[in-house]
């Protein structure tokens, strides 16, 4: 229920200082010219209405803003101010906005798990102000920036550090939330973007308040430069060199951060910046792969632990890069920005916006914050090289907000400044009507930048008529017509998805045969999802042994007594156990574990033997990951069905703590001990059985288990590594289920058994072969990967085929040299070499995107 504000802000009392430059007035005009054409100021879904003659609430600028809502053009603030809510903390006047509102009231909702109000959420809502008053110098939008900037500098931490949330609007602030803890995380990012934002407009208008901005950023960016470490150093994935210095290990919160540097390096140029922008910048611009026609086409991955993964959300690489690169001369990093727009991005206007690319594509669950990255890499693009082209696209792109998507339905309404939460599929039935924080913040900063630029503003209203035809068939829909193969099933593979969360395996002779049909004659390239594989390990050493407990157990850090004697050590200390963090790992001496597993009725008791010359830990609850700390995941059903349990054993400041990632808190009943080592130290943990789900029932089968039975869960458990590195005992993403040990509760220890090395192989031990129609079969080698198995996709084609319009008979063989050995295979994709996407504009004028697939570029055509 929506509350009503009473509350009144003090006047700034800053005099107007002249109009708005002219080709900020042009490009309004444009855009509402074009807008009129097109019929489209209003949204197709719930219908807005006229902007309101008053607002229903006492704005905080004075009450002559009831007579005049803060809209100028297409920018329309009346939607984010009614999120707004002022608080006073200390004396002083702040700002919070709410985080979500739900159709068809749009009043305040709450996430009752984090808090109100989020700094993520308040720092880019007051960049939204910061702009709208340069673009208009309403004073209105100053002060209310003012208030939200406030709210920004009451959330910093002494350290520079930030906190997220509050829970309420007397600014108790949320300081265990897995969203909200004391952290250099994205709130930290997109705080210091803020401060940096403010800085530059507050220098001449207000410089004491500015001068507090200044410090604040300053303090954070020390912050920044000491969590960055590992610069220089570098991993390998699947034979790609992955920078050891991304940020949390992520290119996306690494480019944020480079973004938020950027922006104050260009209000105050100075060395200590210009360094950590340098080193960021080198960062994300190394870790590009692929090319126009080679998967992921030139993306920068999301983060350090997936080649495959690239989210919309957040993805700040381009923008990011062509910023930096124009403040700092550096070409290259323009040409990694240019080379992911060129290819990746236009793909995408090409085809359609995605949710993510992870070797398949999701195209549901599309949000403003995905469009949004689009167009400020585009524009930033042409910010940095001047060419027409990415203005161009950077309009395109913005045409998602009025309906060019696959719902064919206004993500912004001009008419009341909402910006809708999200498409879930290609109808307007699948379209979230509600207007949360986030969704109206993109939508407005995007456009923001649109109708500045005169020649990017005249598309936003372009629609799409046409397209060539491509298609996406999925393996599994075929019918086996040899051998035996294998129906599979599994989602998230911990880098990447399966499209459909379906597949074939393949033994040498076994086949499937499917359809594919084709619409259009043409020239076509074929594409295999499929799993590229490294030699096998021996399956036998991975399962996880917890013996039965010979008597009570006494939770005091001490693992060489009589009560573990019986429990085997699982070793944590070879190089392939770690999933990343290679380069900077100094050795199983230095920098390894090893865990025990033991049982009774009443719970499950793990101890951990860490070496580790130095413990470090100073948070507390989920903000533990920062610091040493012990991982557990347990998939408790089995069968990789999912991990419903992840705990952090960690010594804090406050004692030894049992943090419950999944239930929000500490784990109920959990005792943990810690005991420091020459070298290392020791955890030592009793869990209850009542709190860990479905183990709950293992007293039941205490029976079978003394007479030699077992019964079968999934584990891994990992630690933080030297350097920002990341070892478990599967070397694999233990956030996915299926990438579990096997976890077998015993009675007795079982024989030994020796870690067996991998054997070698050669790229045709594994091999898929592809016939369509009458054409000659492709044949694509599997057995590639260097470290660990992984999703991918990859051309079959080298030329193209020439299909005439008929549905073609696709038969797939598994065809590998080892008979042992079996093909995953995951989906085909057929795309034209000349991929085509008409669009028309409100005045009838149309225009191609052409992708040349072959040639590597796409053709702009009016």
């Amino acid at each position: 229920m929506r509350r009503t504000l009473r509350w009144a802000l003090r006047r700034t009392g800053l005099p107007l200082h002249g109009s708005p430059p002219l080709r900020r007035v042009l490009a309004a005009g444009l855009v509402l010219l074009i807008f009129i054409l097109a019929g489209c100021t209003s949204s197709p879904g719930p219908a807005p209405g006229p902007v309101p003659e008053r607002v229903d609430i006492d704005p905080p600028w004075g009450p002559e803003a009831v007579e005049r809502p803060m809209r100028s053009g297409l920018i329309n603030l009346t939607h984010l101010n009614s999120l707004v809510e002022p608080m006073e903390v200390e004396g002083r006047e702040l700002s919070l906005v709410h985080i979500y509102a739900e159709a068809p009231s749009y009043g305040w909702v709450d996430a009752s798990d984090e808090g109100i109000a989020c700094v993520d959420d308040v720092a880019r809502a007051a960049i939204v102000y910061l702009n709208y008053y340069r673009d208009t110098e309403d004073p209105a939008a100053l002060a209310q920036a003012r208030r939200l900037l406030n709210f920004v500098l009451y959330m910093q931490a002494e350290d520079g550090e930030y906190y997220n949330f509050v829970t309420d609007n007397r600014g108790t602030i949320n300081r265990t939330g897995q969203t909200s803890y004391k952290a250099w995380s994205w709130w930290a990012a997109r705080g210091q973007w803020a401060l940096a934002e403010g800085y530059a407009l507050f220098r001449e208008l207000d410089p004491e308040y500015a001068a507090q901005l200044r410090e604040a950023y300053l303090r954070g960016e020390e912050a920044l430069k000491a969590s960055l470490t590992g610069y220089g150093r570098w991993d390998e994935l699947h034979g790609a060199r992955v920078p050891a210095w991304l940020l949390g290990g992520g290119s996306d919160l690494t480019a944020l951060a480079l973004y938020g540097l950027a922006a104050w390096y260009e209000a105050e140029p100075n060395d200590q910046t210009r360094a950590l922008m340098e080193q960021l910048g080198e960062a994300v611009a190394a870790y590009q792969l692929g090319s126009f026609a080679e998967y992921p086409f030139g993306a920068q991955p999301s983060n350090a632990a997936s080649t495959a993964l690239w989210h919309a959300w957040g993805s700040h690489q381009v923008m990011a890069l062509a910023r930096a690169g124009r403040l700092l001369g550096r070409g290259d990093f323009i040409a990694a920005a240019r080379q992911a727009a060129d290819s990746f991005f236009t793909y995408l206007l090409v085809t359609d916006l995605v949710n993510e690319a992870a070797v398949s594509f999701r195209r549901q669950g599309q949000i403003a914050y995905g469009a949004s990255m689009l167009v400020h890499g585009f524009d930033e693009l042409y910010r940095a090289t001047g060419r027409a082209e990415y203005a161009r696209y950077a309009g395109l792109a913005g045409s998602w907000f009025f309906g060019n998507n696959i719902a064919g339905v206004a993500m912004y309404d001009p008419g009341t400044g909402r910006g809708y939460d999200g498409i879930n599929g290609a109808n307007p039935f699948m379209v979230n009507r509600n207007a949360g924080a986030e969704s109206t913040v993109e939508a407005l900063l995007s456009l923001q930048r649109i109708v500045r630029e005169p020649e990017a503003a005249r598309y936003l209203a372009y629609r799409e008529v046409g397209r060539s035809y491509a298609a996406v068939v999925e393996v599994e829909s075929g019918q086996p017509v040899s051998g035996s193969p294998e129906y599979g099933r599994r989602d998230w593979t911990g880098e990447a998805t399966f499209s459909g969360g379906r597949y074939y395996a393949l033994a040498p002779g076994d086949a499937v045969e499917l359809e594919l049909p084709v619409a259009e004659a043409g020239e076509y390239h074929l594409y295999l999802a499929h799993e590229r594989q490294a030699a096998p390990k021996d399956a036998g050493a991975n399962t996880v042994h917890a013996v039965r407990a010979p008597g009570p157990v006494h939770i005091d850090g001490i693992l060489d007594d009589a009560e573990w004697a019986g429990a085997p050590a699982h070793a944590v200390e070879r190089q392939e156990q770690l999933l990343r963090g290679r380069s900077t790992w100094p050795g199983a001496e230095a920098d390894s574990f090893r865990f025990r597993l033991m049982w009774d009725d009443e719970n499950l008791y793990i101890g951990a033997e860490v070496r580790d010359p130095e413990h470090w830990q100073q948070s507390v609850g989920p903000g533990v990951w920062q610091g040493d700390a012990l991982w557990v995941y347990l998939d408790t059903a089995g069968g990789g069905s999912r991990v419903d349990v992840k705990l952090t054993f960690a010594q804090t400041p406050q004692g030894p703590q049992v943090w419950d990632w999944r239930g929000g808190g500490f784990l109920p009943g959990a005792r943990l001990a810690f005991r420091q080592l020459d070298g290392g130290y020791v955890y030592e943990a009793a869990l209850p059985l009542a709190a860990l789900g479905r183990l709950d029932a293992l007293p039941d089968r205490a029976v079978q288990a003394a007479t030699g039975a077992v019964w079968v869960a999934g584990i891994d458990v990992g630690r933080g590594a030297t350097g920002g590195g990341f070892m478990c005992w599967t070397g694999l993403d233990p956030d996915a289920a299926e990438n579990h040990a096997p976890l077998a509760f015993v009675a007795e220890p079982p024989a030994r058994q020796d870690v067996v090395a991998p054997a070698s192989q050669g790229p045709a031990d594994v091999a898929v072969t592809v016939e369509v129609g009458e054409h000659a079969p492709l044949v694509l080698h599997e057995a590639v990967s260097p470290d660990r198995d992984y999703l991918w996709l990859d051309r079959l084609t080298g030329l193209p085929l020439r299909l005439e319009p008929g549905v073609y008979r696709v038969r797939i063989t598994g065809s590998g040299a080892d008979p042992a050995r079996r093909s995953v295979v995951d989906a085909l994709w057929l795309v034209p070499s000349r991929q085509r996407k008409v669009l028309a504009g409100p005045d009838g004028r149309q225009l191609e995107l052409i992708r040349h697939w072959n040639a590597g570029f796409t053709e702009w055509k009016e």
